[in-house]
């Protein structure tokens, strides 16, 4: 092993310390998460082990080996930590530009690699695809897809099987695939042994074909004749953002946001005419050179025709595919290319420049999702904390949770998963303790939940044992009763949080006595009551009617 590494060049080894450093980060950066966005889906309503489990569409892709990774890592580990998913992430991710890195080394050297190679491994405006566990998708796709390239290389039979079943692997990671077979079709189309070869691609695509015929056909697209009419602008918008993105021009900054198409327009017609002047220097355009470029144009073209109004061409989480095709077809252009040791070394300190350009982007963005899943934690605790009450059928939602599930959260289904596999939520005393925001999503969600009301009352013959208040707060105990004396009395609830209430109830009517119901559950935590506006109030014990 020390042998192997003495004979690395100082290049590689350089990208294997910034490949590391990517992976520590990465790893630093999600143990502050946990489980978000489209990864409920895969835990909560892909629990068998049909074929419907791992074929129907995730939307309208076929994403069956990231869905049958989870189901491994969830019977295996459950969903109390999310730490085994985002290994197997962290690793594919940097897998994938690792074998980025070996395909540019051999058709450019280890410096230019390492250059075009950086900005990826810390590619800030691409955050929710390096932070989101459930990109593995993408990440399996690429260390495929470069990897039937890489053996096609080869030239024999057994590169040709080989590169055959990782493209199956690569369309069953992601539809990303179907780019990959696009593009070996073509280089395959200008071999004079193109049909003896031509299995590498039929046999792939017949099985995309068959999961269309079978699930494929059932999922909603976007696929219009609008799309297929702006689909040239998508391309242009799609490569501009990624050349940007891949100098380190494209990066957002939160605060004053701005798009890489400023300073990726003007580089794409320079970086036309530099591929128009290259194509003119070879006189032709290669095998690989054609394949790469159909895999970069089709999956801009691919995306471009599938778009709507939440997929634009430069939004971030398209740089990391968008830069890795990118440099593909780079590195094909350069090959044979002698580079001066001057333009090298300015060419490596620009990649660098470019990496630490876009690395201050995973940092904002980490506290953003840190932010959110201490909301998710507090209001599936209150989840839990509420499950003799709360209806099977409830949604979280961002109004109701201060989290927005994309509709893959609801009680019932969140519940049997918590019972087969464990919890991800703050347990009732951590709760208690959580930060604010936590808390605060946990009221919300037991408002939800428990449905706390002010219902109409007739108080009895007897005189209410009351106190009167101008307003504030008041622990509300086993019942209690609010009787306002004049209008514009408003009555708010918390339970956990501290610097406000999150629940509003409406507003007291004069001299009707209203009693507070809210249904009893797992916490032992009081509920307090905020009276706000003008007035005096009784509060009343419901036992001393």
């Amino acid at each position: 092993m020390n042998r192997r590494l003495r004979s690395q060049g100082p290049g590689t080894l350089l990208f294997a310390g910034a490949a590391l450093l990517s992976g520590v980060l990465l790893i630093h950066f999600m143990t502050r998460q946990t489980f978000w966005r489209d990864e409920w889906d895969f835990l909560l309503h892909r629990r068998g082990w049909s074929l419907d489990t791992f074929f129907h569409p995730f939307v309208e892709q076929l994403l069956a080996i990231p869905i049958l990774v989870y189901r491994l890592l969830q019977t295996t580990f459950g969903m109390d930590s999310p730490l085994p998913y985002q290994l197997v992430a962290v690793f594919l991710f940097v897998f994938s530009v690792t074998m980025l890195f070996v395909y540019a080394r051999r058709r450019m050297g280890e410096w230019l690699a390492l250059a075009f190679t950086l900005p990826i491994l810390f590619l800030g405006p691409s955050w929710d695809d390096l932070l989101f566990p459930f990109q593995m998708a993408l990440f399996g796709s690429i260390v495929c897809g470069i990897g039937a390239l890489l053996v096609l290389d080869r030239r024999d039979r057994n590169g040709d099987v080989a590169a055959m079943v990782l493209l199956i692997v690569c369309l069953f990671f992601f539809d990303l695939g179907v780019a990959f077979v696009a593009g070996v079709t073509v280089e395959l189309a200008f071999g004079r042994d193109r049909w003896r070869r031509a299995y590498v691609v039929v046999i792939p695509t017949f099985l995309w074909l068959l999961w269309y015929a079978g699930w494929g056909h059932e999922a909603e697209t976007f696929i219009s004749f609008k799309n297929f009419a702006y689909t040239p602008s998508y391309i242009a918008d799609g490569l501009a953002s990624s050349i940007a993105t891949l100098v380190g021009l494209g990066s957002i900054n939160f605060s004053a946001p701005r798009s890489p198409l400023e300073w990726g327009r003007p580089l794409l017609v320079l970086a036309v005419a530099v591929f128009g002047w290259r194509i003119y220097r070879l006189g032709r355009l290669s095998e690989r050179l054609a394949a790469t470029l159909a895999i970069l144009l089709g999956f801009w073209f691919l995306s471009g025709l599938n778009t709507n109004p939440l997929a634009a061409a430069e939004v971030g989480r398209y740089q990391y595919i968008g830069i890795i095709l990118l440099v593909l077809v780079i590195a094909e252009l350069m090959r044979g290319v002698v580079v001066g040791r001057i333009a090298t070394a300015i060419i490596v300190f620009v990649g660098a420049t470019a990496a630490l350009a876009n690395a201050p982007e995973l940092f904002d963005a980490s506290d953003g999702i840190a932010d959110q899943s201490v909301r998710e934690k507090g209001g599936l605790a209150a989840l839990e904390l509420s499950r003799d009450q709360v209806d099977p059928d409830l949604q979280l939602t961002e109004e109701n949770s201060d989290v927005n599930y994309l509709l893959l959260m609801d009680a019932g289904s969140y519940l049997s998963a918590v019972d087969a596999y464990g919890s991800p939520a703050y347990s009732a005393e951590e709760l208690a303790t959580a930060p604010e925001p936590a808390r605060v999503a946990a009221d919300k969600v037991f408002g939800a939940a428990l449905r706390p009301t002010l219902v109409p009352v007739r108080t009895g013959t007897g005189p209410c044992v009351a106190r009167q208040l101008a307003g504030g707060p008041v622990v509300v105990p086993e019942g209690v009763i609010l009787r306002a004396d004049g209008p514009g009395v408003q009555v708010s609830l918390r339970r956990y949080a501290s610097d406000s209430f999150p629940l509003a109830l409406g507003a007291l009517p004069p001299g009707q006595p209203e009693e507070l119901r809210v249904s009893s559950d797992r916490s032992q935590r009081p509920w307090t009551i905020q009276l706000s506006g003008s007035g005096a109030v009784d509060v009343c014990d419901q036992s001393s009617r």
